[in-house]
């Protein structure tokens, strides 16, 4: 039987012996480095990067149509048209849709990827504790996912701006700049929520579409639900810290945003808790690959 390609614990050199008299947390370090540069490095490059390119693509291809035939824009000396497109666009594309399953394609393959190829028994049989894993492989897949949609988000916000007159007073002397670092904040948060979500989801070794699916009609519908129910969501919170709010139409369910003093801290419990449930989980699988 010809040898396995080098993937996994293999690639990152984790299966080399280490040496005797090395420092523990020295040893830990290296291996969440080795770990995380391998993580980023095939999320970024091969064939399913391609998709997640053309997913933060999207919005910018967007705006770049717009900015083309601004020509027909209503009033291209109105910021204030700029600021309420850009907030529809942001919470209803870029949020729900791009980042969304920018996060289902990036963290439920963290570990599913790696029992679909048979290489989870390198990281297994590697001198690596099983929560250094579960965490890196998460940090990793935040960190890209972070720098693809920010920068998307980002991109995007500067060419809604770009046809319009006064911009440059807009985002100087007006909020321009601080309304920009706000969408980051919450495309740093959507990722780091809806990841955990994924991240765990994805550690029982199927495919994560069902759970996507159902998950995404109910982020979608979250203004249609009692204020009761908008509480089990994650756009509930990303939306109440958007800068600009939006009216939900006449269909929409009254209830009160969370302030940022709950949103936030709600996320990142919730995102430690997912954390912590897939650490607990890894460290009790066991490599069956007759089962997929």
């Amino acid at each position: 039987m010809s040898a396995a390609p080098p993937t996994g614990a293999a690639a990152a050199g984790l299966l080399t012996t280490v040496p005797a008299g090395r420092p523990e947390p020295g040893r830990r370090r290296r291996q969440a480095a080795a770990i995380f540069r391998l993580e980023v490095r095939r999320s970024l490059i091969g064939g399913r990067a391609v998709g997640l390119y053309l997913l933060a693509l999207l919005p910018v291809l967007f705006y770049t149509l717009r900015m083309i035939f601004a020509s027909h824009l209503t009033d291209t000396a109105d910021v204030g048209q700029a600021t309420q497109v850009f907030a529809g666009t942001y919470q209803a594309f870029i949020l729900r849709l791009v980042v969304y399953l920018g996060c289902v394609e990036i963290f439920g393959n963290l570990i599913r990827r790696e029992i679909l190829d048979r290489s989870l028994h390198y990281y297994f049989l590697a001198p690596l504790k099983r929560e250094i894993l579960a965490t890196t492989k998460y940090l990793a897949g935040l960190t890209v996912a972070t720098v693809l949609f920010g920068l998307s988000t980002a991109v995007s916000f500067a060419l809604c701006y770009t046809p319009y007159a006064g911009v440059e007073r807009f985002l100087l002397h007006g909020p321009g700049f601080e309304h920009l670092a706000i969408y980051l904040g919450v495309t740093f948060l959507g990722c780091l929520g809806y990841g955990a979500v994924f991240f765990a989801l994805g550690l029982f070794g199927r495919s994560p579409l069902v759970p996507a699916v159902a998950i995404f009609g109910w982020e979608w519908l979250n203004f249609l639900l009692p204020p009761v129910l908008k509480r089990i969501s994650i756009v509930h919170y990303l939306e109440s810290l958007c800068p600009v709010p939006l009216s939900k139409g006449p269909l929409a369910l009254l209830s009160d945003a969370p302030s940022p003093w709950l949103a936030i801290p709600g996320l990142l419990l919730v995102t430690a808790a997912l954390l912590g449930f897939a650490a607990w989980k890894v460290r009790r699988m066991e490599v069956r690959y007759e089962e997929e």
